[in-house]
């Protein structure tokens, strides 16, 4: 899951737009970039790991900031991607970004739930 985060963040670096559209630039701050997001994916996979019904209420309040604050930016890199968008097209794309969202967190919802029926057995 951390090169997921990695991809992410050097994807977002390279990406850019001159006068034949979109492409990708893959330069030393891609590599930088693939770093930085992979770190902080391995830092939020193992404090994941470590949660457990016995965690303190510091490192439980600590877990959820931290899972906010991925969203939001998860969130934010697809508004900043929306910048490539034309402005005529830019409204369409941005209710299917919400709706991809929305159906990402329905389908989360549910794995959760069933995760929590399945350890009550």
């Amino acid at each position: 899951m951390a090169l997921a985060f990695g991809f992410m963040a050097a994807s977002l670096e390279a990406l850019t737009r001159d006068s034949e559209g979109m492409r990708f630039q893959i330069g030393i701050w891609t590599v930088v970039a693939f770093l930085v997001g992979a770190a902080i994916g391995w830092f939020y996979w193992e404090m994941a790991m470590k949660m457990s019904d016995a965690s303190t209420p510091h490192a439980r309040r600590r877990f959820i900031w931290v899972t906010v604050l991925l969203f939001v930016s998860g969130f934010a890199s697809y508004l900043y991607r929306l910048r490539f968008v034309s402005r005529g097209s830019s409204g369409e794309v941005a209710q299917g970004v919400v709706l991809a969202f929305v159906m990402v967190g329905a389908i989360g919802f549910v794995m959760w739930r069933i995760g929590r029926y399945l350890e009550g057995k």
